[in-house]
């Protein structure tokens, strides 16, 4: 089949997609094997593992090209002379599997021993009275207690974090449980804070309280990671030390790191997933948590592993917040319009997306009363918290409904009422996420910190951190690594933390960025209100848009497992 030069200069592919396609053309004189590559660099940068070529481009999530699609065994054929593209056993750049699904190697070894370090954990059979349960909260004890691996699974408020809890509580009171090593983590610096935080808040005063883990810290942190290196500390060769890891906002985890977590695991250790499946997955390729949580409730060897909650602790059933967000989980979008547009409620209220020019004005009266409160305080514990009280969530980064212009638009308002001064881009109060992890410093890609003047000297400013213990940590802003304001923040960015009151904008044009999860996990960042501007076509198209990520993660976890876990190659 010959192609015009002009299909890789197709407006979707970005100049990192034509550069990987060079690249492969180096190593035949094909024209399909670059285009493949071009396609297969854009899947990854949109959150798929793969490109599967049986389904062709609208199954994964391409723009139609200038060519029709061949079928996979002309794919086949022309790759078998390209010597960058082989069968998994090849040693090649890019694989392509029985399936005719297409990966970049360091990704197929990924699914490849995530997958195995999973099954090798679900040997055990689940006995089938545990199934007859009728207490969900008990099944997930009774499951955790029969299997190494089990995902509890539910919205904000459903007990995740109380069920593992009670989990901890019994394996640590058994014979022998005073020799458990467990290890308590998630993936972020807030995540890990917020689990430690609950399960310090649940412990009982009995027996079990000395033999419970005191902090929980972020994935990076306990594997270990080596200065400049992709490599961790741990790894097969120097395994953690460990019995049970529990880890929390698991949705949020990225393939490469669960498969190094996984790599870096004792056989024999228990694992326990905390997380909301139906939330965004991690913004690298892969949606994990969905693919194993599918894989689960189907029949096959981790049928059994999965417990969904579903009774809410937080909201009642009068909750519009938790009406809204189980209608746009599933998808029913003239239900969830009714909620919207419903009579105003304490918890929740909704209005029209205005145009550009007048989101300042409709942004005003909420940023005020929502920011005031901790930009009059000094106290940097007391800031903390109060900054905690209100959030702008939107979901992109760039445009007038984007975090770059509503954190500028805020600031200039809270400059209008004398609630801020000083420098643009340093000033007392001023909100920064940190946007690049620093191990050193022990500051993580999501955290949030405040920057307020140093009690030794107010002329000179600090910004202040709640730190994994707890504890008030401050930093010179000169030593911090990247940084932006936070008075607004992408729903990604959002996803581990909740605040009192949520502010949702989304856009007043349709986007292929927003999707049901994403609205999903937006509005129940909120504890007890929430906020949405919308427009009605917006919404529309965004309900009806579901994730579709490409990835052989959950035909894998429908096989049976190897009997050793040596057999998992791990490249990065």
């Amino acid at each position: 089949m010959t192609l015009r030069p002009i299909e890789l200069d197709h407006r979707e592919f970005a100049d990192i997609d034509r550069h990987f396609a060079r690249f492969i053309k180096g190593f035949g004189q094909e024209d399909l094997p670059p285009v493949a590559a071009a396609l297969l660099s854009r899947n990854m940068r949109h959150g798929h593992l793969c490109l599967d070529l049986a389904r062709g481009p609208v199954a994964s999530g391409e723009p139609p090209l200038a060519f029709a699609w061949p079928e996979l065994k002309t794919w086949q054929k022309v790759f078998a002379k390209n010597r960058a593209i082989g069968r998994p056993d090849q040693g090649r750049p890019l694989v392509l599997d029985g399936a005719g699904r297409l990966y970049l190697r360091r990704y197929w070894e990924y699914e490849k021993a995530l997958a195995q370090g999973i099954l090798i954990r679900c040997q055990e059979s689940v006995p089938l009275s545990l199934l007859n349960t009728a207490d969900l909260q008990d099944l997930a004890i009774a499951t955790a207690l029969a299997r190494r691996f089990v995902v509890i699974s539910g919205g904000p408020g459903t007990g995740k974090t109380t069920t593992v809890l009670k989990i901890l509580e019994r394996l640590v009171s058994e014979p022998g449980g005073e020799k458990l090593r467990i290890a308590l983590a998630a993936p972020t610096g807030k995540a890990a804070a917020r689990l430690q935080e609950t399960l310090r808040s649940g412990v009982g005063n009995g027996l079990a309280q000395d033999r419970l883990p005191k902090s929980a810290s972020t994935l990076h942190r306990l594997l270990g990671p080596r200065h400049n290196s992709v490599y961790f500390w741990h790894d097969r060769k120097n395994p953690l030390p460990v019995d049970l890891v529990v880890v929390d906002e698991a949705s949020m985890v990225s393939l490469t790191m669960m498969a190094k977590l996984f790599d870096a695991l004792p056989e024999k250790a228990r694992v326990i997933l905390l997380g909301d499946r139906d939330q965004l997955s991690s913004v690298e390729p892969g949606a994990v948590l969905g693919d194993i949580a599918s894989a689960a409730s189907e029949p096959g060897p981790l049928q059994g592993s999965l417990v969904v909650l579903e009774k809410n602790y937080r909201f009642g059933n009068q909750s519009n917040i938790f009406a809204l967000s189980n209608a746009v989980r599933d998808g029913e979008v003239d239900r969830a319009l009714e909620i919207l547009n419903s009579v105003e409620q304490p918890d929740l209220c909704a209005g029209k997306t205005p145009p550009p020019l007048r989101i300042a004005e409709q942004l005003r009266q909420s940023v005020i009363a929502g920011y005031s409160a901790y930009l009059r305080t000094a106290d940097p514990i007391e800031a903390l918290e109060n900054f905690k009280k209100f959030r702008v969530l939107c979901p992109f980064r760039a445009g007038p409904y984007g975090v770059e212009s509503l954190n500028r638009t805020i600031e200039n308002i809270l400059r209008e009422e004398r609630l801020i001064g000083g420098a643009q881009n340093a000033y007392a109060g001023m909100p920064i996420l940190i946007t690049q992890n620093d191990h050193p410093l022990r500051r993580y890609n999501g955290d949030i910190g405040i920057l307020l003047p140093d009690p030794a000297d107010s002329s000179h400013l600090l910004a202040w951190f709640i730190g994994e213990d707890g504890g008030l940590r401050r930093i010179p802003p000169a030593r911090l690594p990247e940084h932006e304001p936070a008075f607004a923040m992408t729903v990604h960015k959002s996803q581990g933390s909740e605040f009192d009151t949520v502010l949702l904008i989304l856009p007043d044009k349709e986007s292929p960025l927003l999707t049901r999860e994403l609205i999903y996990t937006g509005l129940t960042r909120a504890r007890n209100r929430v906020q949405v501007w919308f427009q009605e076509e917006v919404l529309r198209a965004g309900l009806d848009r579901k994730i579709q990520c490409a990835s052989g993660l959950r035909d894998r976890l429908g096989k049976r497992p190897n009997r050793s876990l040596n057999s998992c190659g791990m490249v990065t």
